[in-house]
């Protein structure tokens, strides 16, 4: 199926860098270990050589030695969460403690706010005339068909499948897909089974056990839609097993959010599949009780 998409791009560093980081620090007994100066600089050139090098990581000319030594603490940093995992999770606690508390949340909040809204206004300007035609339900029918026989036959007996869709605005397809598949917020979908540190489980805690790809990525939010909600039809009328997929309901709300109907902006269905069950891989599904309680809102004054 040619529309699959299946790169492993993290939501921080792409997936196959991190592994390269990784690599580089094991030994040839396969055991993590330290690295000196000069090993760390020539790690720092290997990895610039990779091709999902990220921009910030790359040699530039006229770059200053103190943006060449930032770039080294980053890959120290990298190093050091996996050295000491543990460490590097209470040190990430004390800073977010500290940044709430100094009222640094809220400015990183409103950029990004504002980073959103610029990303969503880009997005409609440069898809204004991109307008596409919404699938007949022959076309529908035979591309839902297709991707469930692939579920199916990747999942096995045992395995699990997710189906959303959403919008991906300043990013890639594979970068939206990541960041939404195991949901965001109160809608987070997946826990650990085992106290590792933090409760609910992402993209890439299990990004080596699992398949994504976008089987659509377009304009058209109805197609985008109407795919997500076939497949989940068929699969539940199989009777495919609660356990085995992270959607409850069929086709529940829509990518399309607040946008006006019929306005070209860029959607996708996305797709996650693994071939072992979620205990396998040490996860399960979410439940209301895992989430915290949402707080009330409070009533104004002029609705008593």
């Amino acid at each position: 199926m040619p529309l699959f998409i299946n790169k492993y791009m993290g939501l921080s560093l792409p997936e196959k860098f991190r592994a390269a980081i990784e690599k580089g620090v094991r030994d040839i007994a396969g055991e993590l270990r330290k690295l000196n100066p000069d090993e760390k600089r020539q790690l720092l050139a290997d990895l610039r050589k990779l091709d999902d090098c990220p921009d910030g990581w790359k040699n530039r000319k006229n770059m200053t030695p103190k943006k060449q030594q930032s770039i080294l603490l980053c890959l120290h940093g990298a190093i050091d969460r996996l050295l000491n995992p543990e460490k590097a999770k209470a040190k990430s606690a004390r800073n977010h403690k500290r940044i709430r508390e100094s009222g640094q949340q809220k400015i990183w909040n409103d950029r990004n706010a504002k980073a959103r809204h610029e990303a969503n206004a880009r997005a409609i300007l440069e898809n204004k005339d991109h307008k596409e035609p919404t699938w007949d339900e022959a076309t529908l029918e035979r591309l839902a068909t297709e991707i469930v026989k692939y579920i199916v036959d990747k999942c096995g007996p045992d395995g699990f499948v997710q189906v959303f869709g959403g919008a991906w605005p300043g990013m890639t397809v594979n970068e939206a897909m990541e960041a939404e598949c195991f949901g965001k917020g109160s809608s987070r979908h997946a826990v650990f089974i085992d106290d590792t540190g933090r409760k609910f489980a992402r993209y890439r805690d299990v990004s080596t056990h699992v398949e994504l790809f976008a089987p659509y990525s377009g304009t058209n939010h109805v197609n985008a839609d109407d795919l997500e909600k076939r497949i989940h039809e068929k699969l539940i009328d199989m009777g495919w097993p609660q356990d085995r997929r992270m959607f409850v309901r069929k086709g529940a709300g829509s990518c399309r959010g607040t946008r006006p109907k019929g306005m070209p902006f860029p959607y996708y269905t996305g797709v996650l599949i693994c071939e072992q069950s979620m205990e396998q891989i040490g996860i399960r599904l979410a439940t209301t009780k895992d989430h915290p309680p949402r707080k009330k809102r409070k009533r104004s004054s002029s609705s008593l």
